[in-house]
């Protein structure tokens, strides 16, 4: 009983730390596999799409038979959509007959020997997608009801866990964003608390205020020489901190500031900030984010702006300047040299990043920010 309780206690620890260190993943499917006397166990997080393979840890498979598998057979496989958080197996499933009569069973499953198969799928809408696969050879034999009350112990422990990393990756990917901005940028950063007072500002932006030119700080607030920024602020505010709470990506918006002086607008972008779980001592857990820029001054190129604005990566930041203006998808991966399937996962990811999900709504965005900065 005591050597039982160790092992699982092991495999929880190693699934835990999976959400810290995601290698530690596969080291847990391999204590998994060993204990079931399984031949493969995969972890999928993200299913393979055309251009990309997707994102899975196993266990027990080679890498020509992972690669095919992403490459050709996910598209054959029948043992997907399972019942959220249901353990089934492969036979209970599909049925023995129509199973053995695919190609999938011949070309993929009896070649590599995997014919038993136990499988969960773990859905959130709008955060992951995930599936959970042990793999048996024939000799072995169908997974045991003891084998399925075992993993079934491991279940609500995986979920967990996924969520546990997700949130961290989310944290992280903030945090990447804010020191990309903060660090050589020509933009003042401002972070602003959900009552809108200003809880961190780096040095161009103190600049700015300081000036007192169509925009200034009062009591930790920001304060507009014109009624008309400061509605239009204000609702922007308003919208960004509802898309931070909902854990939704956020639209950023960009509105223009007018400096009495006459010497050119300031630049405002908008959008949701950085509210989880801010490090002890930091002095950034703002809920909205503001960058400014003032017309005048020398900035980086659109490419950059628009990079660390939205967290784009370069490429995505090229592909999605390309289409404001004008390129088709085919004609803007011509223009940067990638195939179209390329730009089309970078245009996935760009969707995703910004809360945007329609081409000529993401070129509206991009035009009305960088006209703002500009």
């Amino acid at each position: 009983m005591y050597h039982e309780l160790q092992h699982f206690s092991e495999l929880l620890l190693k699934l835990h730390e999976g959400a810290l260190e995601p290698d530690r993943w596969s080291e847990f499917l391999g204590l998994l596999g060993r204990r079931l006397k399984a031949n493969y166990v995969t972890l999928m997080l993200r299913s393979p799409a055309i251009g990309e393979c997707g994102l899975l840890y196993t266990w027990g498979a080679s890498v020509e038979g992972t690669a095919a598998y992403t490459d050709r057979y996910f598209a054959l496989d029948p043992f997907v959509q399972l019942p959220e958080g249901q353990l089934v197996t492969l036979h209970e499933f599909v049925g023995r007959e129509r199973l053995e009569a695919s190609e999938f069973y011949r070309d993929y499953m009896v070649p590599l020997d995997a014919i038993y198969n136990l499988g969960v799928d773990l859905r959130e809408p709008g955060r992951y997608a995930v599936r959970f696969r042990v793999n048996r050879a024939a000799r072995t034999g169908e997974f045991s009801v003891s084998a399925r009350r075992f993993c079934a112990l491991l279940v609500p422990h995986l979920r967990a866990a996924i969520r546990t990393h997700l949130e961290l990756d989310l944290v992280r990917t903030e945090r990447g964003i804010y020191a990309d901005a903060m660090t050589d940028l020509t933009l003042g950063a401002i972070f602003l608390d959900e009552n809108a007072r200003v809880v961190h500002g780096n040095a161009l932006a103190r600049q700015i205020l300081a000036e007192q030119d169509g925009i200034s700080l009062a009591d930790g607030t920001l304060v507009f020489r014109s009624p008309e920024d400061a509605s239009r602020y204000e609702a922007a505010f308003a919208r960004a901190l509802e898309s931070g709470r909902t854990g939704r990506p956020g639209l950023v918006e960009a509105i223009r500031v007018r400096r009495p002086s006459g010497k050119g607008h300031i630049g405002m972008i908008i959008r949701p900030g950085w509210p989880r779980m801010p490090e002890p001592d930091s002095p950034v857990s703002g809920a909205v984010a503001v960058f400014l820029s003032v017309a005048s001054e020398s900035r980086e190129t659109s490419t950059e702006s628009v990079r660390r604005l939205f967290g784009l990566t370069e490429k995505e930041a090229q592909l999605a300047l390309s289409l404001a203006n004008g390129r088709t998808i085919q004609e803007a991966a011509d223009e940067l040299g990638m195939s179209i399937n390329t730009a089309r996962t970078h245009l996935r990811s760009i969707f995703t990043k910004t809360g945007i999900y329609r081409q000529t709504e993401l070129v509206r965005t991009l035009l009305r920010s960088v006209a703002a900065l500009g």
